[in-house]
Protein backbone atom coordinates (compact mmCIF):
# COMPACT_ATOMS: atom_id res chain seq x y z
CA UNK A 1 0.00 0.00 0.00
CA UNK A 2 2.97 2.32 0.55
CA UNK A 3 6.50 2.70 0.44
CA UNK A 4 8.52 4.65 3.34
CA UNK A 5 11.67 6.29 2.72
CA UNK A 6 13.93 8.56 5.52
CA UNK A 7 15.59 11.39 3.43
CA UNK A 8 19.12 12.54 4.69
CA UNK A 9 21.49 14.94 3.27
CA UNK A 10 25.46 14.89 4.44
CA UNK A 11 28.03 16.55 2.97
CA UNK A 12 26.53 18.27 0.11
CA UNK A 13 28.39 21.16 -1.48
CA UNK A 14 26.43 24.86 -0.47
CA UNK A 15 27.58 28.03 -1.91
CA UNK A 16 26.95 29.77 1.53
CA UNK A 17 27.63 27.18 3.76
CA UNK A 18 31.33 27.42 4.63
CA UNK A 19 31.85 27.73 8.56
CA UNK A 20 30.50 26.19 11.32
CA UNK A 21 28.98 28.66 14.18
CA UNK A 22 32.18 27.80 16.05
CA UNK A 23 33.78 29.44 13.14
CA UNK A 24 35.24 26.22 11.55
CA UNK A 25 35.55 25.40 8.08
CA UNK A 26 33.28 22.74 6.43
CA UNK A 27 33.60 20.24 4.17
CA UNK A 28 37.07 19.07 5.46
CA UNK A 29 38.55 16.32 5.57
CA UNK A 30 38.66 16.50 9.67
CA UNK A 31 34.91 18.01 9.11
CA UNK A 32 34.07 14.77 7.89
CA UNK A 33 35.60 12.71 10.18
CA UNK A 34 34.50 14.22 13.30
CA UNK A 35 30.72 13.92 11.75
CA UNK A 36 30.84 10.47 10.08
CA UNK A 37 32.26 9.73 13.59
CA UNK A 38 28.80 11.82 15.50
CA UNK A 39 26.88 9.99 12.27
CA UNK A 40 27.75 6.47 13.30
CA UNK A 41 27.35 6.86 17.27
CA UNK A 42 24.20 8.85 17.47
CA UNK A 43 22.21 9.07 14.39
CA UNK A 44 22.80 5.37 12.19
CA UNK A 45 22.52 3.97 15.63
CA UNK A 46 19.48 4.98 16.68
CA UNK A 47 17.68 3.95 12.76
CA UNK A 48 19.36 0.70 12.92
CA UNK A 49 17.56 -0.06 16.11
CA UNK A 50 13.96 0.97 14.54
CA UNK A 51 11.60 -1.62 15.29
CA UNK A 52 9.58 -1.27 12.65
CA UNK A 53 12.33 -1.87 9.32
CA UNK A 54 9.78 -1.39 6.72
CA UNK A 55 11.33 1.56 5.43
CA UNK A 56 14.76 2.76 2.94
CA UNK A 57 17.19 5.22 4.11
CA UNK A 58 18.25 7.69 1.23
CA UNK A 59 21.47 9.14 2.57
CA UNK A 60 22.86 11.90 0.37
CA UNK A 61 27.19 12.30 -0.20
CA UNK A 62 28.81 14.67 -2.23
CA UNK A 63 30.04 13.43 -5.34
CA UNK A 64 33.36 14.73 -4.44
CA UNK A 65 33.37 12.47 -1.29
CA UNK A 66 36.92 10.63 -1.10
CA UNK A 67 37.83 7.08 -0.82
CA UNK A 68 38.81 7.09 2.63
CA UNK A 69 35.09 8.20 3.36
CA UNK A 70 33.74 5.90 0.80
CA UNK A 71 34.91 2.74 2.41
CA UNK A 72 33.33 3.66 6.03
CA UNK A 73 30.07 4.83 3.79
CA UNK A 74 30.04 0.95 2.23
CA UNK A 75 30.56 -0.58 5.06
CA UNK A 76 27.49 1.21 6.90
CA UNK A 77 26.01 0.05 4.16
CA UNK A 78 26.95 -4.00 4.55
CA UNK A 79 25.51 -3.16 8.67
CA UNK A 80 21.89 -2.06 7.75
CA UNK A 81 20.12 -3.05 4.61
CA UNK A 82 18.06 -0.18 4.48
CA UNK A 83 20.72 2.23 4.37
CA UNK A 84 21.64 3.73 0.74
CA UNK A 85 24.30 5.97 0.05
CA UNK A 86 23.48 8.21 -2.78
CA UNK A 87 25.97 10.45 -4.70
CA UNK A 88 25.04 13.90 -5.59
CA UNK A 89 26.71 16.44 -7.65
CA UNK A 90 26.13 19.73 -4.40
CA UNK A 91 23.11 21.11 -3.21
CA UNK A 92 21.93 22.09 -5.94
CA UNK A 93 21.69 18.14 -6.98
CA UNK A 94 19.70 17.38 -3.63
CA UNK A 95 16.04 17.50 -5.05
CA UNK A 96 16.39 15.98 -8.51
CA UNK A 97 18.32 13.32 -7.01
CA UNK A 98 15.58 12.77 -4.73
CA UNK A 99 13.26 12.59 -7.06
CA UNK A 100 15.30 10.49 -9.34
CA UNK A 101 15.53 7.67 -6.74
CA UNK A 102 12.18 7.42 -5.56
CA UNK A 103 10.83 7.23 -9.25
CA UNK A 104 13.70 4.18 -9.65
CA UNK A 105 12.25 2.83 -6.11
CA UNK A 106 8.28 3.27 -6.23
CA UNK A 107 5.90 0.48 -6.66
CA UNK A 108 2.96 1.32 -4.18
CA UNK A 109 0.30 3.68 -4.65
CA UNK A 110 1.28 6.27 -1.47
CA UNK A 111 4.20 7.10 -0.32
CA UNK A 112 5.69 8.05 3.15
CA UNK A 113 8.84 10.15 3.46
CA UNK A 114 10.83 11.67 6.21
CA UNK A 115 13.05 14.04 7.22
CA UNK A 116 16.25 13.27 9.48
CA UNK A 117 19.44 15.48 10.13
CA UNK A 118 22.49 13.52 9.86
CA UNK A 119 23.44 14.62 13.27
CA UNK A 120 20.28 13.91 15.02
CA UNK A 121 18.58 10.56 16.25
CA UNK A 122 15.18 8.79 16.36
CA UNK A 123 13.56 6.69 18.61
CA UNK A 124 12.93 3.44 18.41
CA UNK A 125 9.73 3.21 17.73
CA UNK A 126 9.77 6.46 15.24
CA UNK A 127 9.17 4.64 11.72
CA UNK A 128 6.44 2.49 13.59
CA UNK A 129 4.47 5.61 14.93
CA UNK A 130 4.64 7.29 11.82
CA UNK A 131 3.45 4.49 9.71
CA UNK A 132 0.63 4.26 12.50
CA UNK A 133 -0.48 7.65 11.32
CA UNK A 134 -1.03 5.80 7.74
CA UNK A 135 -4.88 5.93 6.76
CA UNK A 136 -4.25 6.45 2.87
CA UNK A 137 -4.01 10.47 3.02
CA UNK A 138 -3.70 12.21 -0.17
CA UNK A 139 -0.98 14.89 1.35
CA UNK A 140 -0.92 15.09 4.94
CA UNK A 141 2.16 15.54 7.01
CA UNK A 142 2.89 14.17 10.92
CA UNK A 143 4.91 16.32 13.36
CA UNK A 144 5.44 14.78 16.41
CA UNK A 145 6.50 18.12 18.18
CA UNK A 146 7.63 16.77 21.85
CA UNK A 147 11.43 15.14 21.87
CA UNK A 148 14.43 15.66 23.68
CA UNK A 149 17.88 17.47 22.99
CA UNK A 150 21.46 16.03 24.02
CA UNK A 151 24.24 18.28 24.18
CA UNK A 152 27.35 16.21 23.80
CA UNK A 153 29.82 19.57 23.57
CA UNK A 154 31.20 21.97 25.22
CA UNK A 155 28.78 20.37 28.37
CA UNK A 156 26.67 17.24 28.56
CA UNK A 157 23.71 17.70 28.93
CA UNK A 158 19.98 15.65 28.62
CA UNK A 159 16.56 17.24 28.85
CA UNK A 160 13.27 17.68 27.05
CA UNK A 161 12.44 20.01 24.36
CA UNK A 162 9.54 20.66 22.10
CA UNK A 163 9.46 22.43 18.34
CA UNK A 164 6.25 22.73 15.99
CA UNK A 165 7.54 22.31 12.25
CA UNK A 166 10.25 20.82 13.36
CA UNK A 167 12.98 19.18 11.14
CA UNK A 168 12.11 15.44 11.83
CA UNK A 169 8.73 15.84 9.92
CA UNK A 170 7.22 13.23 7.93
CA UNK A 171 5.04 13.68 4.80
CA UNK A 172 2.17 11.16 3.76
CA UNK A 173 0.87 11.78 0.07
CA UNK A 174 -0.03 9.87 -3.09
CA UNK A 175 2.75 8.30 -5.48
CA UNK A 176 1.49 9.61 -8.41
CA UNK A 177 2.56 13.71 -8.64
CA UNK A 178 4.42 13.42 -5.34
CA UNK A 179 6.40 16.06 -3.49
CA UNK A 180 8.48 14.47 -0.53
CA UNK A 181 8.86 15.91 2.69
CA UNK A 182 11.74 18.39 0.97
CA UNK A 183 9.72 20.09 -0.56
CA UNK A 184 9.65 22.73 2.22
CA UNK A 185 13.62 22.77 2.42
CA UNK A 186 12.80 24.66 5.22
CA UNK A 187 10.81 23.24 8.03
CA UNK A 188 9.31 26.00 9.26
CA UNK A 189 7.64 26.57 6.02
CA UNK A 190 5.03 24.34 6.85
CA UNK A 191 3.44 26.54 9.18
CA UNK A 192 2.07 27.89 6.00
CA UNK A 193 0.27 24.71 5.09
CA UNK A 194 -3.11 23.27 6.54
CA UNK A 195 -2.68 19.24 5.77
CA UNK A 196 -0.60 19.14 8.86
CA UNK A 197 -1.10 16.68 12.35
CA UNK A 198 0.29 18.03 15.31
CA UNK A 199 0.29 14.53 17.32
CA UNK A 200 1.77 15.40 20.99
CA UNK A 201 3.00 13.23 23.94
CA UNK A 202 4.84 11.00 21.75
CA UNK A 203 8.85 12.00 22.20
CA UNK A 204 10.09 10.22 18.61
CA UNK A 205 13.44 12.53 18.31
CA UNK A 206 15.89 13.74 19.80
CA UNK A 207 18.66 17.06 18.82
CA UNK A 208 21.86 16.75 18.83
CA UNK A 209 24.11 19.61 20.03
CA UNK A 210 27.69 19.95 19.22
CA UNK A 211 30.13 22.01 18.30
CA UNK A 212 29.95 22.00 15.30
CA UNK A 213 26.04 22.52 14.62
CA UNK A 214 25.10 25.42 11.83
CA UNK A 215 22.13 26.98 14.12
CA UNK A 216 21.38 24.86 16.29
CA UNK A 217 21.77 25.90 20.36
CA UNK A 218 20.70 23.57 23.55
CA UNK A 219 17.55 25.13 24.54
CA UNK A 220 16.44 21.93 26.99
CA UNK A 221 14.32 21.37 29.76
CA UNK A 222 13.12 19.38 32.29
CA UNK A 223 15.32 16.97 35.12
CA UNK A 224 14.96 13.87 32.68
CA UNK A 225 16.16 10.51 33.98
CA UNK A 226 19.02 8.98 31.67
CA UNK A 227 17.21 5.95 31.56
CA UNK A 228 14.96 7.84 28.69
CA UNK A 229 18.42 7.74 26.74
CA UNK A 230 17.91 3.95 26.16
CA UNK A 231 15.28 4.25 23.72
CA UNK A 232 17.28 6.36 21.07
CA UNK A 233 19.99 2.67 21.04
CA UNK A 234 23.05 5.25 20.31
CA UNK A 235 26.26 3.41 20.70
CA UNK A 236 28.22 1.77 24.18
CA UNK A 237 31.33 4.27 23.72
CA UNK A 238 28.60 7.56 23.08
CA UNK A 239 26.65 6.11 26.06
CA UNK A 240 29.53 5.47 28.43
CA UNK A 241 30.90 9.46 27.27
CA UNK A 242 27.14 10.52 27.87
CA UNK A 243 26.81 8.85 31.33
CA UNK A 244 30.33 9.59 32.74
CA UNK A 245 30.36 13.57 31.81
CA UNK A 246 26.54 14.64 32.01
CA UNK A 247 25.80 17.58 34.41
CA UNK A 248 23.37 17.64 36.48
CA UNK A 249 20.08 19.32 36.07
CA UNK A 250 20.81 21.36 38.99
CA UNK A 251 23.63 22.84 37.57
CA UNK A 252 21.70 24.62 34.93
CA UNK A 253 18.14 24.77 36.65
CA UNK A 254 17.75 28.34 36.04
CA UNK A 255 18.61 28.44 32.45
CA UNK A 256 16.28 25.16 32.00
CA UNK A 257 13.27 26.78 33.70
CA UNK A 258 13.87 29.71 31.14
CA UNK A 259 14.11 27.15 28.17
CA UNK A 260 10.89 26.07 29.42
CA UNK A 261 8.97 29.28 29.40
CA UNK A 262 9.74 30.02 26.13
CA UNK A 263 9.65 26.91 24.78
CA UNK A 264 5.98 26.24 26.04
CA UNK A 265 5.16 29.95 25.41
CA UNK A 266 6.31 29.47 21.33
CA UNK A 267 4.40 25.61 20.85
CA UNK A 268 1.27 27.04 22.36
CA UNK A 269 1.69 30.42 20.22
CA UNK A 270 2.49 28.30 17.23
CA UNK A 271 -0.61 25.57 18.26
CA UNK A 272 -3.03 28.40 18.42
CA UNK A 273 -2.45 30.25 14.85
CA UNK A 274 -2.76 26.72 12.99
CA UNK A 275 -6.02 26.59 14.88
CA UNK A 276 -6.79 30.61 14.07
CA UNK A 277 -5.33 29.93 11.04
CA UNK A 278 -5.97 26.72 9.45
CA UNK A 279 -8.47 25.09 11.80
CA UNK A 280 -6.11 22.05 13.24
Amino acid sequence: MFQHFVLTRFNLRKKDWLETKSKTQVLTDEWMRNRLELFENYCFASVKAQTEQNFNWLVFFDVSTTPEFREIIDRLASELRAFIPIYADGMEEFLPAIQRELNARLTQPYLITSRLDNDDCLHQDYIKEVQAQFDQQSFLAIDFIDGFTLQVAPKVRFAKHAHVHNPFLSLIETSKEYKTIWCNERHGYWSEIKQVKIVRKKPMWMSVIHIENKINAFKGFGDVNLEQLQAFNICPRAWDYIETNIEPYKAWHTQGLYHQLRTGWKVNAKILRRKLFHGS
